[in-house]
């Protein structure tokens, strides 16, 4: 919970700034934590950055982030999905302007007959004039077969972008929101298109970072300090918070950047029944798995890539943490695995996982021969928001109905899917809010 935003300091802009934090430490859904099993420092989840997270990357710089030296990004967009049996498609897009640079990546996909190809092509000639369609309640699905796509194709392209961005089955994830990404990423410059990878441990990127930040400017940060209710004044306006500690603080402008299921905890009982809550109400959680496997060779090396996907496979993306990294060691391979919208594996005990683990490395690189030393999962039973059809009319704007009451987080009404970029721009827009720039 935020009363205030980070970049409001005191130093900065004459507003005093509280951050309280529930857990001990920062990050919620984006930090690092060291793993006995492992190891190693280890992510929650892997993360992937994109060009057009303009939000974030203006996020990072105004905290002195080490972006140059903590994340790796792509000269061009480029993408490798392995194939049962270990055949690739591999996407590579050529230093052409947006959006001509996907026409002639998807044109260019080897791995893919020219059927495939051209229908993949078609979508992308197409995305000019369906850009503001289609509506919130077309699935992805549905849209896909609107505009023909084959069933190679979308398993090689536009399955693996909607599991990585919506975090939903494209049986029920909304249309809208992928329009909505394939815009920002496709359609106004190449860089936009390309992926950051994180090299350095989230904690390190985001919160050391923020935290500094913060203090240095004036404002306090408190760790370990739960916030119970929400409280209002006599005329229903926001007037502070108490904490689970019982000590009550007095703000006359809250921001909280709390998941929607927190949030209404801390409602008072009378607020919930306002149809901005009552609407948040209704928003349901999509998990992510995250297997952490130490292989004692690698197997991602003959591919050359830092990051792999599989192609119609319960697992989505492999990671070579080592090669992205640089760390490791000829005897042991550190691999990331993630699981997205993992509702049929979220339940799932960690051997079975592992179970499912090694028959797919099997079935995916035959012969590969490696042997797991030692497998860590991860679950956030609650990554993101889900994004079926129909959801995003329930999520809330940044004004909440209580008068100095301001919602951030990535599940808010900012145009975009659930995602880091969605966080930040969140942020940014309440404290834009709270100093009265808008």
């Amino acid at each position: 919970m935020r009363l205030a935003d980070a970049y409001a300091g005191e130093g900065y802009s004459g507003r005093e700034v509280l951050v309280v934090e529930a857990a001990k430490v920062g990050g919620g859904r984006s930090r690092s934590f060291h793993d006995k099993v492992t190891g190693r420092e280890i992510d929650n989840g892997q993360h992937l950055l994109m060009g057009c997270y303009y939000e974030t990357l203006a996020f990072l710089r105004s905290i002195d982030a080490p972006i140059d030296e903590a994340i790796h990004f792509q000269r061009d967009l480029a993408l490798t999905m392995v194939k049962p049996g270990g055949k690739t498609i591999d996407l590579a897009c050529p230093a052409l302007p947006a959006p001509l640079h996907l026409a002639a990546g998807l044109l260019r996909m080897r791995g893919l007959g020219l059927l495939h190809r051209a229908s993949a092509l078609r979508a992308g000639v197409m995305l000019r004039g369906e850009i503001e369609r289609p509506d919130d309640g077309e699935t992805c699905d549905a849209w896909l077969r609107r505009l023909d796509q084959t069933q190679a194709v979308r398993a090689a392209f536009w399955e693996p972008l909607i599991w990585a961005v919506l975090n939903d089955d494209p049986l029920v994830a909304s249309a809208a929101m992928l329009v909505a990404v394939l815009e920002r990423a496709f359609m106004s410059t190449r860089d936009a298109s390309r992926l950051g990878v994180p090299k350095r441990p989230l904690s390190d990127i985001y919160v050391g970072p923020a935290v500094d930040y913060i203090r240095s400017q004036g404002g306090e940060v408190r760790f370990a300090s739960p916030a119970r209710s929400l409280d209002l004044d006599a005329d229903g306006k926001i007037a502070g918070v108490t904490l689970k500690s019982g000590e009550q603080l007095e703000a006359d402008t809250v921001i909280t950047a709390v998941p929607p299921h927190a949030l209404l905890a801390m409602l008072p009982e009378a607020a919930t029944e306002h149809l901005v809550f009552r609407d948040v109400a209704r928003l349901e959680a999509s998990p992510i798995v995250n297997l952490w496997a130490t292989l004692d060779r690698p197997i991602l090396g003959p591919l050359d890539r830092d990051f792999v996907g599989l192609v119609a496979s319960p697992l989505h993306w492999l990671w070579d943490r080592d090669r992205i990294t640089g760390e490791g060691s000829k005897d042991t391979n550190l691999l990331s695995v993630t699981i997205s919208g993992a509702r049929a594996t979220v339940h799932d005990h960690p051997e079975a996982l592992r179970e499912v683990f090694v028959q797919e490395l099997e079935r995916f690189f035959p012969g590969h021969g490696a042997s797991v030393r030692s497998f860590r999962v991860v679950k956030e039973k609650r990554a993101t928001i889900s994004h079926a059809a129909g959801t995003y009319r329930r999520r809330p704007p940044t004004r909440s109905p209580i008068p100095g009451l301001l919602l951030a987080g990535d599940w808010v009404r900012t145009g975009i899917p659930a995602t880091i970029e969605s966080a930040v721009q969140s942020g940014h827009d309440a404290a834009s809010i709270a100093l009265g720039l808008r």
